[in-house]
């Protein structure tokens, strides 16, 4: 199975909170470019998960709204997420599930680490709009393998 990771699109610092930062419109015009450049190798995601903070709500909404899927908000899912309680949701998944999560630095970063080597000491240092697609058999520690990096332009 495929676990697709991005990190929300370029935001705004201009917010009265963390949780209200909007994405700019540049972060908007590169995470769409990016989905529609790769729509194609996208179709097997049936399933949008998002941080309930606004930035990543709003990228997970150009996404979803390209892919014709729906959005699920996870509380967990916020910057300062623990990689271990992400995985223990994911192994509630179905096999026949293809998951797409948008969520914050450093929690993506660690996330992809702790699937790929087991341990949170080589978090992926995102860029944000970046998606990683990991193939793995079971949603377990060090499981997993690179797949391919989706990199905006």
């Amino acid at each position: 199975m495929k676990l697709y990771i991005m990190r929300h699109a370029q935001a705004s610092f201009n917010a009265p909170s963390d949780r209200e930062r909007q994405i700019t419109p540049y972060g908007i015009d590169q995470t769409k470019e990016l989905v529609l450049e790769h729509a194609n190798t996208l179709t097997d995601i049936n399933l949008v998960w998002s941080s309930d903070l606004l930035r990543a709500k709003q990228t997970a909404g150009i996404v979803t709204g390209v892919l014709g899927l729906d959005l699920s908000e996870k509380v967990f899912l916020s910057p300062s997420g623990n990689p271990q309680r992400v995985l223990s949701e994911l192994q509630g998944l179905s096999a026949t599930d293809c998951l797409l999560i948008v969520s914050h630095q450093p929690l993506v970063g660690e996330l992809v680490s702790y699937l790929l080597h087991g341990n949170i000491q080589h978090a992926h240092p995102y860029t944000t709009s970046e998606m990683i697609a990991l193939e793995l058999d079971m949603f377990e520690p060090a499981m997993a393998t690179l797949f391919k990096q989706y990199l905006p332009s």
